[in-house]
């Protein structure tokens, strides 16, 4: 959704740059952007994701090193943790400015960044692995099974 609301706002800017007459208001009306969002683009005003970069603890490098991490531990068969990953992410923060540390939901804004990485981190299965190997959930399950199988012969 916003890939395709920065999509429509270039494409407002280009037909203003482009247009005979340009006016703001007619190009923003026309591709239905906001006309302030539009006259600030064009002042040199950055995207809201570009112009809070600066004030993320880790860089746009060492985040991609760490997505790429995630998706080498998941090839290996063992998912990263949130813990993990956090772990990961306060080392680089260490290794370059020694009295940084991690905000509170830093965690969460770094998985709203990087979507893909949804998939590949194990929480609630590492509860339910840990669940599934309690001896009386076991016993409970396959005195089922023999019940079941004891019924259909």
């Amino acid at each position: 959704m916003k890939d395709n609301k920065e999509k429509t706002l270039q494409n407002a800017i280009t037909h203003y740059k482009d247009s005979q007459k340009p006016s703001i208001r007619a190009s923003a009306e026309r591709f239905g952007v906001a006309y302030s969002t539009l006259r600030g683009r064009l002042g040199g005003a950055e995207d809201r994701v570009k112009g809070h970069s600066r004030l993320q603890a880790l860089t746009e490098y060492e985040e991609k090193a760490i997505v790429r991490w995630c998706a080498k531990v998941d090839e290996w068969g063992h998912p990263a943790t949130l813990t993990m990953v956090k772990g990961m992410a306060e080392a680089m923060l260490q290794r370059r400015l020694k009295d940084r540390v991690l905000g509170r939901h830093w965690l969460s804004r770094f998985l709203g960044r990087h979507k893909e990485l949804a998939s590949k981190l194990s929480t609630r299965l590492d509860r339910q692995r840990a669940f599934a190997s309690n001896p009386r959930v076991l016993r409970d399950f396959f005195q089922k099974v023999f019940a079941t199988l004891n019924s259909l012969l």
